[in-house]
């Protein structure tokens, strides 16, 4: 017998609440955390396999793909990049981690095709692709890498080499964080000879989010010559930007789903990090999926792009769609 749960109300509904704790104002739940619900087969969807649809009913969801990595080439300015992530950076990664390089004169396609058959074919090599992106993305260390997932990478040698491998095929990740860094950094001197002092140094998202740092870079002077280190919050600074942005995006979809759409908006019911679950009757699901699609995939005017990039005017993002009787069976 299992006893004890997440506790549901007179309408036999779980009720959560929302907040904005972290700093990049991403979304967060609690009284009951309906966000960080183990995933993975077997025992670990016991949870989600606990809620369901209504009678007549089904869940939907509709998932934003890849949206961070998509928004780091574009705070990079990486067209090469922004493309791998819509494509598949964790596949493209992996695809060299094996020695299978996907060929870059293939189309679109053809390497889409590719990375899915890596994917299911190599899930381990694909798991360590994805952990590598993501944590070289935001400034992780091998030795950080190591502590957080040691399952993954063995050794501090071994991440060192795959993030060797990554940074590489994309070398604009560091020179983003770098460039940023830099811009961004709140030391300033009085004078030309006159002595250092710590600044507060902002950025501001295209939402117009504001986040304050105050410990970008440290300075130290050798040998009368002033050296510069990634300060306590150099991470915190480049996750910031595709965190809090990803976040605008997700939000812009609601109100839009709510407001412009509201047969589709009312049947939302969760917003999940960088997706949207719903539950409608079964003869409205195709709708929901068709509307969710086309508003989270419209362009997206606060991200407007290089004309030389040949991409478009703005930055679309692409989703993926899924449909189930059960939040855990949902394909």
């Amino acid at each position: 017998m299992i006893r004890g749960g997440m506790k549901v109300g007179a309408d036999h509904r779980l009720h959560t609440m929302f907040g904005h704790n972290p700093s990049t104002l991403r979304l967060c739940s609690f009284n009951p955390n309906l966000f960080n619900i183990p995933r993975g087969g077997g025992r670990y969807t016991m949870v989600k396999d606990c809620i369901v649809a209504p009678p007549g009913a089904l869940l939907w969801n509709r998932d934003y793909s890849a949206i961070e990595a998509v928004l780091v080439g574009y705070f990079a300015g990486s067209p090469h990049y922004i493309r791998f992530a819509k494509l598949g950076v964790h596949a493209y990664l992996a695809s060299h981690l094996l020695q299978r390089p996907a060929d870059l004169s293939w189309s679109d396609e053809q390497i889409r095709r590719y990375f899915k058959e890596l994917k299911s074919t190599f899930p381990d090599i694909y798991t360590t692709a994805k952990r590598v992106v993501h944590l070289s993305n935001y400034m992780g260390t091998p030795q950080k890498m190591y502590e957080i997932a040691p399952e993954v990478f063995q050794t501090r040698k071994r991440a060192a080499e795959l993030q060797g491998v990554y940074f590489e095929l994309f070398p604009e990740i560091r020179v983003w964080h770098k460039t940023i860094c830099l811009s961004v950094d709140g030391t300033k001197r009085s004078g030309t000879t006159g002595p250092w002092e710590l600044g507060v140094c902002t950025v501001r998202n295209p939402f117009g989010y504001l986040h304050r740092f105050y410990n970008v870079l440290d300075w130290e002077k050798i040998e009368d010559e002033w050296h510069w280190s990634y300060g306590e919050d150099a991470k915190r600074l480049c996750a910031d930007l595709p965190q809090s942005t990803a976040s605008g995006i997700l939000k812009r979809a609601i109100t839009r789903l709510w407001y412009e759409f509201p047969d589709v908006g009312s049947t939302m019911r969760l917003p999940i990090y960088d997706s949207i679950m719903g539950e409608a009757q079964e003869e409205e699901v195709e709708q929901c999926l068709a509307v969710s699609q086309q508003v989270m995939e419209a362009p997206i005017n606060a991200l407007p792009l290089d004309p030389t990039w040949n991409m478009g005017e703005y930055l679309t993002i692409g989703t993926e769609g899924s449909v189930g009787k059960s939040w855990a069976s949902l394909q």
